[in-house]
Order: structure tokens, then sequence, then C-alpha cells
């Protein structure tokens, strides 16, 4: 669902309902980029090594979230985008403030660094950042993402075998990361990008993306890749981590 887009006289008509006098609700739009830093070889809880070749997730609305209550703020906010929309982040312990609307291929590696556009962002204290997921149906057919929410492709090793992969993974209608890291103060004078990062494995939790898929019991022995896809056991194991925010990070550049 597209944001829609308020002129600034209406803004201000918003702002004298919704904010008490001595309050603004400044705003600034900041570059939203593609990071691949953080996308490194890391092992699983069954001790395979992953490293990823290709690393693509099928994309739509980011919003950005103030943790806490922004009563003025939020229902500003709430003015500038429908309710559906606005919902999610009450859900991660915060108010969407901020979002970049659209349908977007996030290519960590080979889009590293691409700017996916101008996020539109109140002032504030942010903490969280929701992600919508979605099928790619605007790819051309012989694409491997076309018609699915995310495709990898690497090599999973352990103990001297190394056994190439491939994962196409299909989400539901309407998934989304709820939540994944944000932790920006944002003021008038902010410019810096906002860079997007997605990582195998959590430091904090220890957890991995592909965790609990076990390479070798799944190596047809012919000197093809395993192939993950729907229907298999490691597809519904990757898919449920795919949705878990602690494998997203967004952070300033």
């Amino acid at each position: 669902m597209k944001l829609h887009v308020l002129s600034a006289m209406f803004i201000a008509t918003c702002l004298s309902a919704a904010c008490a006098p001595s309050q603004e609700a400044a705003r600034v739009e900041l570059p939203v980029v593609v990071d691949g830093s953080r996308l490194v070889d890391a092992p699983t809880d069954l001790g395979w090594t992953i490293h990823l070749d290709s690393a693509r997730i099928a994309a739509g609305d980011l919003e950005f979230t103030i943790q806490g209550e922004m009563h003025a703020l939020a229902r500003l906010w709430d003015l500038l985008v429908p309710s559906a929309v606005a919902h999610p982040g009450h859900y991660a312990g915060g108010d969407v403030t901020g979002a970049l609307p659209g349908s977007f291929v996030l290519d960590w590696i080979a889009g590293d660094g691409v700017e996916l556009g101008r996020a539109e962002l109140l002032v504030g204290d942010y903490h969280g950042c929701n992600i919508a997921l979605r099928r790619a149906d605007e790819l051309q057919a012989e694409d491997p993402l076309a018609g699915h929410t995310a495709h990898f492709a690497g090599t999973a090793s352990k103990g001297g075998l190394n056994v190439a992969f491939t994962a196409v993974l299909d989400l539901d209608v309407g998934a989304a990361v709820i939540g994944a890291p944000f932790d920006l103060a944002i003021d008038e004078g902010s410019n810096e990008p906002l860079g997007v990062q997605l990582r195998l494995r959590d430091d904090t939790s220890g957890a991995a993306l592909f965790d609990g898929v076990d390479f070798a019991a799944l190596d047809p022995g012919d000197g093809t890749a395993v192939t993950i896809g729907p229907g298999d056991p490691a597809h519904n194991l990757v898919r449920r981590a795919l949705q878990s925010h602690v494998f997203y990070t967004v952070a300033p550049l």
C-alpha cells in the first residue's frame, strides 16, 4: 500500500490540530541504501559455515518507529499514512513516524550500496524498523527470484565438505519483519544515509539464518547443488528465520 504524501500546507494544518502550540513536528528526508557490510560468513547450530554468493529479498514499505509514548507525533503520522500501515510499529513497542514506501529488491551482494529512495522521517529518537515482505511478481520469469520472496545461493562448508546450495523462499501475503534494530537520534540537521543490513548470524542470541538445515543430508551426491524450495522441511526452517528481526539492522553510514 502506497503512502500518501501531503503538502507542506496541509501538514501545517495537521500540526495545529494534533500538536500543542509549543510542539513542532520537523521532518527530514534521508537516503536509504542497501548495505552488505554485515553479510559475512557465519556458522549455524549444526556446524556448517555459510558463504553466500547471492542474497536477495523482495521488500515493500519500510517503516521507522520511535519507542515509547510520542502521542502528538504519532497522531500526526497517523494522518500521513493509512492506519493499516501504521499499526505494525505498535507491535514493535513504538510508533511509526517515518517511512520509505514502495516495492524493492534488496540485493546485499550485487546491489550493495544501491539507493532505494529517500525516507521521510519526523525528528526523534528511533529504535526500530519494520520491513514488509512480498513476492517479486514484477521480475522476468528467468530471474530466480521471480514470484518469490527471497533467493539465496552459496556454499555450506563443514569438516572439509563443501556443499553448493540455492534456496528460494515464499512468505505469506502480509508477512513482515517487525522491530529490526534502528537506533538513531534524528534531528533537523541529520543527513546521513541509512543502510539496510542483513546478517547470517545474530551474535547476541546465537541464532543463524540457516539453523537446523543439515546440508549433508540434503546433498544429492551427484555434484549438483542442494536446492531448497517451497514444500521442503528446510524451506520452512529458513522462511521462519527470515522474518526474525535479529537478522536485520538499519544503521547510519
